[in-house]
């Protein structure tokens, strides 16, 4: 009998990669957790094969373990941007409640300890929420050895270039990229999120190898110049990086300000400082920026 891995954020980007990896791996059964069982993507990875069951991560550690349970893993992925420091408590909570059911091997999708590795200089909540429910997990394992745990840290989402920082049209009819990416300073890790899923079910795969470990990945390492280089290349619009500057960038819009802070961190320090990326790249291939702009064109306008 196939063992279960549940993935919490099912219907997600990062939740939904996973478990369509996960279902092409063939190696486990899948348990999509998800708020709403009946949304359309819901149900689409059901019809994939995938159990689909109702769990919140408001609810409390006792309804999320029996939501977990009989699972051997579960992969957990959490939001800030729709509870903010809330992220931290939600975070917690499900990895007590994955304990709880018995769960073999738990997989976090982290980030980065920025106002830790800055020295207090830069802090990102988006970032360091996960680094506490981090060392929350570590400890957990630490406390109970047969409770498995690794980590998986994305960098920048490529698909994030076509939604929220989609290069802008000017009067005179040309295209800019406007970001608080400091050329004087480092480059840019980037990747396609969809990414993330191989690496997960490798990481399942091997759970003495990757007890402990944590596993970021990138497609590429681009500063703001090159990054409008490829679209240019791959929409056929004349696309030219903008810098903004960091404190300007803050006041564009709401939550611009930890925006403009974490692409400040990038800079200065990369997506995971001290970390191998070499893992991610033994596990699976990671797609470049440009191979995900060629298949995935931003439509310019």
């Amino acid at each position: 009998m196939s063992k279960i891995v549940s993935v919490f954020g099912a219907t997600g980007s990062q939740g939904g990669a996973v478990v369509e990896a996960l279902l092409k791996d063939g190696k486990f059964k899948v348990r999509a957790l998800t708020r709403n069982v009946d949304s359309p993507k819901a149900q689409a990875l059901k019809a994939k094969g995938a159990e689909v069951v109702k769990a919140d991560l408001d609810d409390s550690v006792d309804q999320l373990a029996k939501a977990l349970e009989g699972s051997y893993g579960v992969f957990l992925v959490t939001d800030f941007w729709t509870v903010f420091q809330k992220e931290l408590e939600q975070g917690k909570k499900a990895a007590d409640a994955a304990l709880k059911a018995h769960v073999k091997h738990l997989v976090f999708s982290t980030l980065s300890h920025c106002i830790k590795l800055s020295h207090g200089k830069l802090s990102v909540p988006h970032f360091d929420l996960k680094a506490e429910i981090e060392q929350h997990i570590r400890d957990l394992s630490a406390k109970n050895p047969e409770f498995v745990s690794s980590f998986v840290l994305a960098p920048f989402y490529a698909q994030n270039l076509s939604t929220y920082f989609v290069p802008r049209k000017g009067e005179d009819g040309s295209y800019s990229l406007s970001l608080p990416l400091d050329p004087s300073q480092g480059p840019m890790e980037i990747a396609d999120i969809n990414d993330i899923g191989p690496i997960v079910s490798g990481i399942f795969n091997d759970p003495k190898k990757f007890s402990g470990v944590a596993v970021p990945f990138q497609g590429s390492v681009v500063t703001g110049e090159q990054i409008a280089e490829i679209i240019s290349k791959t929409s056929g619009k004349k696309v030219s990086f903008n810098f903004v500057p960091p404190k300007v960038f803050a006041t564009f819009f709401p939550g611009a300000e930890e925006m403009a802070t974490m692409f400040q961190f990038y800079s200065e320090f990369g997506s995971f400082p001290g970390k191998d990326v070499k893992i991610a790249q033994s596990l699976a291939t990671q797609s470049t920026l440009e191979q995900f702009l060629t298949k995935n064109p931003i439509k310019l306008e």
